[in-house]
């Protein structure tokens, strides 16, 4: 039996709403330059498909709605010491879980 993978505007409708910490990363690198092969591979995509993936996410809702919002130098250190924590946080509770090989 074979399972049939969704189509791009499928997965674009289903994750239009849904913040994952993939797209959070994306979109802090992705405000720096707005090159979205650059950001995918800064925010831990890996080499062989951050180009396709970088395309798919800059076209995300939530990341075409950040690009409206005129952020400074500030506010992108606000961000990132945000990101720093939550990626603390996530550390923590895969050491609580067991889950630190993932």
């Amino acid at each position: 039996m074979r399972i049939r993978q969704m189509g791009f505007s499928s997965r674009l409708k289903a994750h239009k709403k849904i913040l994952t910490l993939e797209t959070l990363k994306f979109i802090v690198e992705f405000h720096k330059d707005r090159d979205a092969r650059l950001a995918a591979l800064r925010s831990g995509i890996p080499e062989d498909y951050a180009s396709r993936q970088g395309q798919w996410l800059k076209k995300h809702a939530m990341v075409q709605a950040s690009l409206d919002v005129d952020l400074d130098s500030r506010d992108m250190l606000k961000l990132e010491k945000a990101l720093a924590e939550i990626d603390r946080q996530m550390e923590a509770c895969k050491e609580i879980l067991g889950l630190q090989e993932f």
